[in-house]
Protein backbone atom coordinates (compact mmCIF):
# COMPACT_ATOMS: atom_id res chain seq x y z
CA UNK A 1 0.00 0.00 0.00
CA UNK A 2 1.28 3.84 -0.91
CA UNK A 3 0.27 6.44 1.61
CA UNK A 4 0.41 9.99 -0.71
CA UNK A 5 1.56 13.18 1.03
CA UNK A 6 0.25 16.44 0.01
CA UNK A 7 3.64 18.46 -1.23
CA UNK A 8 3.32 22.09 -1.07
CA UNK A 9 4.72 23.88 -4.36
CA UNK A 10 6.89 27.06 -3.74
CA UNK A 11 6.57 29.71 -6.67
CA UNK A 12 9.05 32.62 -6.05
CA UNK A 13 7.77 35.59 -8.44
CA UNK A 14 9.73 38.75 -6.64
CA UNK A 15 8.39 42.38 -8.06
CA UNK A 16 11.23 44.20 -9.00
CA UNK A 17 11.50 48.47 -8.45
CA UNK A 18 12.23 50.40 -11.10
CA UNK A 19 15.47 51.16 -9.60
CA UNK A 20 16.46 47.92 -8.88
CA UNK A 21 15.56 47.19 -12.51
CA UNK A 22 17.59 49.93 -13.52
CA UNK A 23 20.52 48.90 -11.62
CA UNK A 24 20.37 44.74 -12.61
CA UNK A 25 20.47 45.97 -16.46
CA UNK A 26 23.16 48.42 -16.10
CA UNK A 27 25.42 45.82 -14.05
CA UNK A 28 24.20 42.61 -16.14
CA UNK A 29 22.95 43.48 -19.29
CA UNK A 30 23.05 39.88 -20.94
CA UNK A 31 20.36 38.51 -18.28
CA UNK A 32 17.43 37.32 -20.08
CA UNK A 33 14.33 37.29 -17.86
CA UNK A 34 11.94 34.64 -18.52
CA UNK A 35 8.06 34.51 -16.56
CA UNK A 36 7.78 30.59 -15.49
CA UNK A 37 4.59 28.98 -15.73
CA UNK A 38 4.27 27.36 -12.01
CA UNK A 39 3.59 23.30 -12.74
CA UNK A 40 0.56 22.10 -12.97
CA UNK A 41 -1.03 20.27 -9.72
CA UNK A 42 -0.80 16.20 -10.36
CA UNK A 43 -4.31 14.64 -9.47
CA UNK A 44 -3.89 12.99 -5.99
CA UNK A 45 -5.34 9.30 -7.73
CA UNK A 46 -3.02 9.64 -10.45
CA UNK A 47 0.01 10.32 -8.48
CA UNK A 48 -0.45 7.52 -6.11
CA UNK A 49 -0.85 5.61 -8.81
CA UNK A 50 2.43 6.27 -10.21
CA UNK A 51 3.71 5.43 -6.93
CA UNK A 52 3.07 1.74 -7.53
CA UNK A 53 5.61 1.30 -10.10
CA UNK A 54 4.29 -2.49 -10.65
CA UNK A 55 0.65 -0.92 -11.50
CA UNK A 56 2.57 2.15 -13.53
CA UNK A 57 4.30 -0.36 -15.96
CA UNK A 58 1.45 -1.68 -16.92
CA UNK A 59 0.31 0.98 -18.84
CA UNK A 60 1.77 2.99 -21.89
CA UNK A 61 1.37 6.36 -19.90
CA UNK A 62 1.51 5.99 -16.59
CA UNK A 63 0.30 9.58 -16.07
CA UNK A 64 -3.00 8.88 -17.50
CA UNK A 65 -3.67 6.22 -14.61
CA UNK A 66 -7.10 7.89 -12.63
CA UNK A 67 -6.74 5.27 -10.05
CA UNK A 68 -5.03 2.20 -7.94
CA UNK A 69 -6.91 -0.22 -5.84
CA UNK A 70 -6.03 -3.13 -3.75
CA UNK A 71 -8.47 -5.39 -2.91
CA UNK A 72 -8.49 -8.99 -1.07
CA UNK A 73 -10.88 -12.03 -1.54
CA UNK A 74 -11.38 -15.58 -1.88
CA UNK A 75 -12.25 -17.73 -4.84
CA UNK A 76 -15.06 -19.77 -4.08
CA UNK A 77 -15.23 -18.30 -0.50
CA UNK A 78 -11.85 -20.43 0.44
CA UNK A 79 -8.70 -19.72 -1.49
CA UNK A 80 -7.31 -16.34 -0.40
CA UNK A 81 -6.39 -13.70 -3.04
CA UNK A 82 -4.72 -10.25 -3.19
CA UNK A 83 -5.57 -8.41 -5.93
CA UNK A 84 -4.13 -4.63 -7.18
CA UNK A 85 -5.78 -3.37 -10.13
CA UNK A 86 -5.24 0.64 -11.95
CA UNK A 87 -7.61 2.06 -14.12
CA UNK A 88 -6.74 5.16 -16.55
CA UNK A 89 -10.39 5.53 -17.84
CA UNK A 90 -10.71 2.70 -20.25
CA UNK A 91 -8.13 0.01 -19.33
CA UNK A 92 -8.16 -1.97 -16.39
CA UNK A 93 -4.66 -4.04 -15.63
CA UNK A 94 -3.23 -5.26 -12.27
CA UNK A 95 -2.50 -8.71 -10.89
CA UNK A 96 -4.27 -11.20 -9.02
CA UNK A 97 -1.58 -13.09 -6.24
CA UNK A 98 -2.80 -16.30 -4.16
CA UNK A 99 -2.29 -15.75 -0.56
CA UNK A 100 -0.47 -18.91 0.35
CA UNK A 101 1.37 -19.74 -2.53
CA UNK A 102 2.32 -16.28 -4.04
CA UNK A 103 1.58 -17.98 -7.05
CA UNK A 104 0.69 -13.96 -9.38
CA UNK A 105 -1.09 -13.58 -12.57
CA UNK A 106 -1.21 -10.89 -14.75
CA UNK A 107 -5.10 -9.04 -15.46
CA UNK A 108 -5.96 -6.89 -18.01
CA UNK A 109 -8.99 -5.85 -19.38
CA UNK A 110 -11.69 -3.32 -19.44
CA UNK A 111 -14.13 -1.36 -16.66
CA UNK A 112 -17.23 -0.09 -18.22
CA UNK A 113 -18.98 1.43 -15.73
CA UNK A 114 -19.47 -1.43 -13.41
CA UNK A 115 -18.83 -3.80 -15.77
CA UNK A 116 -15.20 -5.79 -15.23
CA UNK A 117 -13.81 -7.92 -17.84
CA UNK A 118 -10.85 -9.08 -17.32
CA UNK A 119 -7.85 -11.37 -19.00
CA UNK A 120 -5.87 -13.58 -16.71
CA UNK A 121 -2.66 -14.63 -18.22
CA UNK A 122 0.20 -16.55 -16.64
CA UNK A 123 4.15 -15.59 -15.64
CA UNK A 124 4.86 -17.08 -19.00
CA UNK A 125 2.18 -14.52 -20.50
CA UNK A 126 -0.36 -17.12 -21.73
CA UNK A 127 -4.42 -16.56 -21.07
CA UNK A 128 -4.82 -18.98 -18.24
CA UNK A 129 -8.32 -17.81 -17.68
CA UNK A 130 -10.93 -14.83 -17.25
CA UNK A 131 -12.78 -12.76 -15.10
CA UNK A 132 -16.47 -11.52 -15.47
CA UNK A 133 -18.38 -9.49 -13.13
CA UNK A 134 -18.74 -6.27 -11.72
CA UNK A 135 -16.54 -3.70 -9.85
CA UNK A 136 -18.87 -1.23 -7.35
CA UNK A 137 -19.23 -0.23 -3.96
CA UNK A 138 -15.77 -1.17 -3.33
CA UNK A 139 -16.48 -4.76 -3.93
CA UNK A 140 -15.92 -7.16 -6.91
CA UNK A 141 -18.15 -9.63 -7.85
CA UNK A 142 -16.77 -11.94 -10.51
CA UNK A 143 -16.85 -15.33 -12.43
CA UNK A 144 -14.04 -17.25 -12.96
CA UNK A 145 -13.75 -19.50 -15.70
CA UNK A 146 -10.31 -21.16 -16.81
CA UNK A 147 -8.84 -20.66 -20.85
CA UNK A 148 -11.12 -22.73 -22.48
CA UNK A 149 -14.92 -22.40 -19.40
CA UNK A 150 -14.41 -26.01 -18.79
CA UNK A 151 -13.82 -24.83 -15.62
CA UNK A 152 -15.29 -22.24 -12.80
CA UNK A 153 -15.79 -20.67 -10.21
CA UNK A 154 -17.11 -17.25 -8.13
CA UNK A 155 -14.62 -14.19 -6.68
CA UNK A 156 -15.77 -12.05 -3.96
CA UNK A 157 -13.22 -9.45 -2.83
CA UNK A 158 -13.56 -6.19 -0.93
CA UNK A 159 -11.39 -2.70 -1.29
CA UNK A 160 -8.40 -2.22 1.21
CA UNK A 161 -8.84 0.78 3.12
CA UNK A 162 -5.34 3.11 3.37
CA UNK A 163 -3.51 0.91 5.98
CA UNK A 164 -5.94 -1.65 6.08
CA UNK A 165 -4.29 -5.14 6.80
CA UNK A 166 -7.03 -7.71 7.24
CA UNK A 167 -6.42 -10.91 8.61
CA UNK A 168 -8.30 -13.04 5.89
CA UNK A 169 -8.80 -16.34 6.80
CA UNK A 170 -10.56 -19.07 4.98
CA UNK A 171 -12.60 -20.03 8.23
CA UNK A 172 -14.65 -16.41 8.19
CA UNK A 173 -18.18 -15.91 8.42
CA UNK A 174 -18.40 -19.92 8.92
CA UNK A 175 -19.71 -21.45 11.64
CA UNK A 176 -21.76 -24.53 13.38
CA UNK A 177 -25.12 -23.46 15.24
CA UNK A 178 -27.53 -25.19 17.26
CA UNK A 179 -31.04 -24.04 17.84
CA UNK A 180 -33.42 -25.00 20.77
CA UNK A 181 -37.48 -24.38 20.96
CA UNK A 182 -40.33 -25.72 21.93
CA UNK A 183 -43.10 -27.00 19.36
CA UNK A 184 -46.70 -28.52 19.64
CA UNK A 185 -45.31 -29.01 23.38
CA UNK A 186 -42.65 -30.77 22.85
CA UNK A 187 -38.69 -30.32 21.75
CA UNK A 188 -37.10 -29.36 18.47
CA UNK A 189 -33.56 -28.93 17.40
CA UNK A 190 -31.70 -27.53 14.92
CA UNK A 191 -28.00 -27.94 13.93
CA UNK A 192 -26.91 -25.78 10.79
CA UNK A 193 -23.35 -25.17 9.32
CA UNK A 194 -22.41 -22.35 7.47
CA UNK A 195 -20.58 -23.16 4.20
CA UNK A 196 -18.73 -21.69 1.38
CA UNK A 197 -20.80 -19.05 -0.31
CA UNK A 198 -23.12 -19.13 2.49
CA UNK A 199 -24.45 -22.58 1.86
CA UNK A 200 -26.12 -24.21 4.80
CA UNK A 201 -26.55 -27.99 5.93
CA UNK A 202 -27.95 -29.56 9.02
CA UNK A 203 -30.75 -30.97 10.45
CA UNK A 204 -34.16 -30.38 12.23
CA UNK A 205 -35.40 -32.69 14.57
CA UNK A 206 -39.05 -31.91 15.61
CA UNK A 207 -40.23 -34.41 18.70
CA UNK A 208 -43.64 -34.09 17.92
CA UNK A 209 -43.21 -35.46 14.18
CA UNK A 210 -40.90 -38.45 15.98
CA UNK A 211 -38.94 -37.38 12.57
CA UNK A 212 -35.42 -35.92 11.68
CA UNK A 213 -35.51 -33.59 8.80
CA UNK A 214 -31.77 -33.21 6.74
CA UNK A 215 -31.43 -29.34 5.75
CA UNK A 216 -29.59 -28.08 2.50
CA UNK A 217 -30.22 -24.58 2.01
CA UNK A 218 -28.41 -21.04 1.16
CA UNK A 219 -28.13 -17.62 3.60
CA UNK A 220 -27.65 -14.53 1.24
CA UNK A 221 -25.09 -11.46 2.84
CA UNK A 222 -28.25 -9.99 4.83
CA UNK A 223 -28.90 -13.06 6.56
CA UNK A 224 -32.35 -14.32 4.93
CA UNK A 225 -32.05 -17.85 4.54
CA UNK A 226 -34.01 -20.62 2.58
CA UNK A 227 -33.93 -24.18 3.54
CA UNK A 228 -35.25 -27.44 1.95
CA UNK A 229 -36.27 -29.72 5.32
CA UNK A 230 -35.59 -33.31 3.43
CA UNK A 231 -37.60 -36.50 4.63
CA UNK A 232 -34.55 -39.91 4.29
CA UNK A 233 -36.30 -40.42 0.77
CA UNK A 234 -34.92 -37.35 -0.30
CA UNK A 235 -38.69 -35.74 -0.65
CA UNK A 236 -38.72 -32.63 0.74
CA UNK A 237 -41.24 -31.96 3.46
CA UNK A 238 -40.90 -28.19 4.28
CA UNK A 239 -39.28 -24.91 2.86
CA UNK A 240 -37.52 -23.14 6.34
CA UNK A 241 -37.65 -19.69 5.96
CA UNK A 242 -35.91 -16.71 8.21
CA UNK A 243 -32.77 -14.42 8.85
CA UNK A 244 -29.77 -15.70 10.79
CA UNK A 245 -28.35 -11.75 10.31
CA UNK A 246 -28.43 -12.32 14.66
CA UNK A 247 -26.58 -15.60 15.36
CA UNK A 248 -28.31 -15.73 18.87
CA UNK A 249 -31.99 -16.59 17.39
CA UNK A 250 -34.03 -16.47 14.72
CA UNK A 251 -37.70 -16.98 13.92
CA UNK A 252 -37.81 -19.91 11.11
CA UNK A 253 -40.90 -20.16 8.82
CA UNK A 254 -42.16 -24.13 7.56
CA UNK A 255 -44.19 -24.14 4.94
CA UNK A 256 -45.27 -27.63 3.35
CA UNK A 257 -47.96 -30.17 2.03
CA UNK A 258 -50.36 -26.47 2.79
CA UNK A 259 -49.30 -26.43 6.42
CA UNK A 260 -47.51 -23.64 7.84
CA UNK A 261 -45.56 -24.14 11.10
CA UNK A 262 -43.55 -21.23 12.82
CA UNK A 263 -40.41 -21.99 15.58
CA UNK A 264 -39.03 -19.43 17.31
CA UNK A 265 -35.24 -20.89 17.67
CA UNK A 266 -32.86 -19.55 20.59
CA UNK A 267 -29.12 -20.12 19.73
CA UNK A 268 -27.72 -22.76 22.44
CA UNK A 269 -24.34 -23.59 21.21
CA UNK A 270 -22.06 -21.96 18.55
CA UNK A 271 -19.08 -24.00 17.50
CA UNK A 272 -15.86 -22.46 14.84
CA UNK A 273 -15.21 -24.61 12.17
CA UNK A 274 -11.60 -25.78 11.73
CA UNK A 275 -9.93 -24.61 8.34
CA UNK A 276 -7.58 -25.17 5.98
CA UNK A 277 -6.84 -24.28 2.29
CA UNK A 278 -4.24 -23.54 -0.18
CA UNK A 279 -4.22 -22.88 -3.73
CA UNK A 280 -1.26 -22.40 -6.64
CA UNK A 281 -1.06 -22.17 -10.49
CA UNK A 282 -2.80 -26.14 -10.72
CA UNK A 283 -4.25 -27.47 -7.38
CA UNK A 284 -5.81 -26.36 -4.86
CA UNK A 285 -7.16 -28.27 -1.78
CA UNK A 286 -9.05 -27.51 1.56
CA UNK A 287 -10.79 -28.84 4.93
CA UNK A 288 -13.88 -27.70 7.17
CA UNK A 289 -14.58 -29.41 10.02
CA UNK A 290 -16.59 -28.66 13.55
CA UNK A 291 -14.38 -27.54 16.51
CA UNK A 292 -15.82 -28.77 19.62
CA UNK A 293 -15.46 -28.36 23.56
CA UNK A 294 -14.41 -31.71 23.28
CA UNK A 295 -10.72 -32.07 22.77
CA UNK A 296 -10.86 -35.99 22.71
CA UNK A 297 -12.84 -35.40 19.74
CA UNK A 298 -11.37 -32.50 18.48
CA UNK A 299 -7.77 -34.59 18.34
CA UNK A 300 -9.72 -37.12 16.79
CA UNK A 301 -10.96 -35.07 13.95
CA UNK A 302 -7.68 -33.26 13.81
CA UNK A 303 -6.38 -36.39 12.96
CA UNK A 304 -8.33 -37.66 9.97
CA UNK A 305 -8.19 -34.38 7.99
CA UNK A 306 -4.34 -33.86 8.17
CA UNK A 307 -3.97 -37.21 6.91
CA UNK A 308 -6.05 -36.67 4.13
CA UNK A 309 -4.56 -33.34 3.67
CA UNK A 310 -1.07 -34.86 3.59
CA UNK A 311 -2.46 -37.56 0.95
CA UNK A 312 -3.11 -34.69 -1.12
CA UNK A 313 0.03 -32.38 -0.71
CA UNK A 314 2.04 -36.26 -1.43
CA UNK A 315 -0.05 -37.21 -4.55
CA UNK A 316 0.39 -33.31 -6.31
CA UNK A 317 3.71 -32.94 -5.71
CA UNK A 318 4.53 -36.88 -6.96
CA UNK A 319 2.06 -35.54 -10.19
CA UNK A 320 4.40 -32.68 -10.81
CA UNK A 321 2.08 -30.64 -13.50
CA UNK A 322 3.69 -28.04 -15.26
CA UNK A 323 1.94 -24.94 -14.65
CA UNK A 324 0.13 -24.18 -18.46
CA UNK A 325 -3.29 -22.95 -19.23
CA UNK A 326 -4.34 -27.04 -19.42
CA UNK A 327 -3.50 -27.84 -15.89
CA UNK A 328 -4.88 -24.56 -14.35
CA UNK A 329 -6.52 -25.66 -11.06
CA UNK A 330 -6.88 -29.39 -12.60
CA UNK A 331 -6.08 -30.75 -9.11
CA UNK A 332 -9.11 -29.87 -6.97
CA UNK A 333 -10.22 -31.45 -3.40
CA UNK A 334 -12.28 -30.80 -0.74
CA UNK A 335 -12.83 -32.08 3.01
CA UNK A 336 -16.44 -31.12 4.43
CA UNK A 337 -18.30 -31.83 7.57
CA UNK A 338 -21.96 -32.84 8.24
CA UNK A 339 -23.60 -32.95 11.66
CA UNK A 340 -26.07 -35.89 11.91
CA UNK A 341 -26.54 -35.16 15.82
CA UNK A 342 -25.93 -33.12 18.67
CA UNK A 343 -27.30 -33.62 22.27
CA UNK A 344 -25.47 -32.51 25.29
CA UNK A 345 -24.33 -36.39 25.37
CA UNK A 346 -23.44 -37.16 21.72
CA UNK A 347 -21.79 -36.12 18.50
CA UNK A 348 -22.02 -37.78 15.44
CA UNK A 349 -22.10 -36.55 11.56
CA UNK A 350 -19.95 -37.68 8.18
CA UNK A 351 -16.70 -36.24 6.70
CA UNK A 352 -16.35 -36.72 3.30
CA UNK A 353 -12.90 -36.41 1.33
CA UNK A 354 -13.95 -35.03 -2.91
CA UNK A 355 -10.74 -35.29 -5.05
CA UNK A 356 -11.27 -34.59 -8.87
CA UNK A 357 -8.66 -37.19 -9.33
CA UNK A 358 -11.20 -39.51 -7.84
CA UNK A 359 -14.21 -40.70 -9.26
CA UNK A 360 -15.82 -41.77 -6.17
CA UNK A 361 -15.48 -39.93 -2.85
CA UNK A 362 -13.93 -41.12 0.23
CA UNK A 363 -15.60 -40.66 3.93
CA UNK A 364 -15.71 -41.07 7.55
CA UNK A 365 -18.22 -40.92 9.62
CA UNK A 366 -17.83 -40.19 13.66
CA UNK A 367 -20.12 -40.88 16.59
CA UNK A 368 -18.31 -38.82 19.76
CA UNK A 369 -19.48 -39.63 23.67
CA UNK A 370 -19.30 -35.77 24.66
CA UNK A 371 -19.11 -36.62 28.30
CA UNK A 372 -15.43 -38.89 27.63
CA UNK A 373 -14.31 -37.43 24.68
CA UNK A 374 -13.91 -41.08 23.10
CA UNK A 375 -15.58 -42.48 19.95
CA UNK A 376 -18.76 -44.56 20.11
CA UNK A 377 -17.76 -48.01 17.66
CA UNK A 378 -20.03 -50.97 17.75
CA UNK A 379 -18.35 -52.77 20.73
CA UNK A 380 -19.98 -49.80 22.65
CA UNK A 381 -23.26 -50.51 20.95
CA UNK A 382 -24.14 -54.09 20.87
CA UNK A 383 -23.12 -57.28 22.74
CA UNK A 384 -20.20 -59.40 21.58
CA UNK A 385 -22.55 -62.49 20.80
CA UNK A 386 -24.65 -59.90 18.00
CA UNK A 387 -23.23 -60.13 14.71
CA UNK A 388 -24.11 -56.78 13.58
CA UNK A 389 -21.87 -56.39 9.99
CA UNK A 390 -24.15 -59.22 9.05
CA UNK A 391 -27.21 -57.63 10.17
CA UNK A 392 -26.82 -54.60 8.50
CA UNK A 393 -25.94 -56.15 5.56
CA UNK A 394 -29.31 -58.15 5.87
CA UNK A 395 -31.13 -54.96 6.32
CA UNK A 396 -29.96 -52.65 3.87
CA UNK A 397 -30.79 -55.81 1.29
CA UNK A 398 -34.05 -55.49 2.66
CA UNK A 399 -34.51 -51.78 2.66
CA UNK A 400 -32.13 -50.50 -0.49
CA UNK A 401 -35.25 -51.14 -3.04
CA UNK A 402 -37.04 -48.59 -1.38
CA UNK A 403 -35.50 -45.67 -2.07
CA UNK A 404 -36.63 -43.35 -4.94
CA UNK A 405 -34.03 -44.66 -7.26
CA UNK A 406 -33.11 -48.29 -7.10
CA UNK A 407 -36.32 -48.98 -9.35
CA UNK A 408 -35.52 -47.05 -12.40
CA UNK A 409 -31.73 -45.96 -12.17
CA UNK A 410 -29.73 -49.41 -13.10
CA UNK A 411 -26.10 -47.46 -12.70
CA UNK A 412 -27.64 -46.37 -8.98
CA UNK A 413 -28.44 -50.24 -8.19
CA UNK A 414 -24.61 -51.08 -9.32
CA UNK A 415 -23.47 -48.24 -7.34
CA UNK A 416 -25.56 -49.24 -4.33
CA UNK A 417 -24.56 -53.13 -5.04
CA UNK A 418 -20.65 -52.32 -4.98
CA UNK A 419 -20.18 -48.92 -2.57
CA UNK A 420 -22.71 -50.41 0.14
CA UNK A 421 -23.77 -48.60 3.21
CA UNK A 422 -20.24 -48.43 4.52
CA UNK A 423 -20.88 -45.44 7.47
CA UNK A 424 -23.08 -44.82 10.20
CA UNK A 425 -24.21 -42.20 12.49
CA UNK A 426 -26.35 -41.91 15.87
CA UNK A 427 -29.41 -40.62 15.40
CA UNK A 428 -32.24 -39.57 18.09
CA UNK A 429 -34.64 -42.06 16.46
CA UNK A 430 -32.62 -44.84 14.97
CA UNK A 431 -29.11 -46.21 13.44
CA UNK A 432 -28.27 -43.98 10.17
CA UNK A 433 -26.77 -46.20 7.32
CA UNK A 434 -24.77 -44.19 4.81
CA UNK A 435 -23.55 -44.77 1.56
CA UNK A 436 -20.05 -42.63 0.50
CA UNK A 437 -20.98 -39.18 -1.04
CA UNK A 438 -21.82 -39.42 -4.88
CA UNK A 439 -21.50 -36.55 -7.52
CA UNK A 440 -25.02 -37.29 -8.51
CA UNK A 441 -26.73 -39.04 -5.98
CA UNK A 442 -25.12 -37.25 -2.69
CA UNK A 443 -24.96 -39.42 0.29
CA UNK A 444 -27.83 -41.99 -0.01
CA UNK A 445 -29.38 -43.51 3.75
CA UNK A 446 -31.18 -45.90 5.75
CA UNK A 447 -32.51 -45.31 8.86
CA UNK A 448 -32.50 -48.50 11.44
CA UNK A 449 -34.88 -47.16 14.76
CA UNK A 450 -33.57 -48.49 17.76
CA UNK A 451 -36.53 -50.59 18.69
CA UNK A 452 -35.13 -53.09 16.35
CA UNK A 453 -31.73 -52.85 17.81
CA UNK A 454 -32.60 -52.83 21.76
CA UNK A 455 -32.86 -56.44 22.13
CA UNK A 456 -28.80 -56.84 21.42
CA UNK A 457 -27.57 -53.79 22.79
CA UNK A 458 -25.95 -53.61 25.93
CA UNK A 459 -27.73 -52.38 28.96
CA UNK A 460 -24.68 -49.69 29.66
CA UNK A 461 -24.28 -48.39 26.23
CA UNK A 462 -23.20 -44.72 25.97
CA UNK A 463 -27.08 -43.38 23.97
CA UNK A 464 -29.17 -45.24 26.25
CA UNK A 465 -31.02 -42.14 27.08
CA UNK A 466 -32.16 -42.10 23.10
CA UNK A 467 -33.00 -45.86 22.99
CA UNK A 468 -36.20 -46.27 24.89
Amino acid sequence: MFILHKKSLLNVCPRATAQIFVFVLLWMPALVFSQKTPPAKTPPAASAATRDTAIAKLFEKPADIKWVKYFKGRFDDISVVDIALGFDGKNCRGYLTYAKSGDRFRLTGTLDQNTLSLEERDPAKALSGNLKGTLKENRIDAEWTNHNNSLGCRLEADELAPGQLPGYNCNDNKWACRYITRYNGSRADMILIRMHNGSLNGYLWVEADAKTYDLRGEMDRDGNYEIEALLPSGKMAGLLQGNLKNLQSTDCNWVGSGEKRTFNFTQRNTYPLGCYDYADYSSSYDALYPRTPCNGCNTWLDQKVTGWLNECKLLIAGQKKTSTPANRNAQRASCWAEIACMTENILSGYLTFSESWNKQARGQSFNFDLRSGKEITFNELFNKSFNINTWIDDYAKRESPKLPHFAADPDYREWLATQGFPMFALRREGLELSTLFHPQYGRQTLLVPYVNLKPYMKKDNPISDLVK
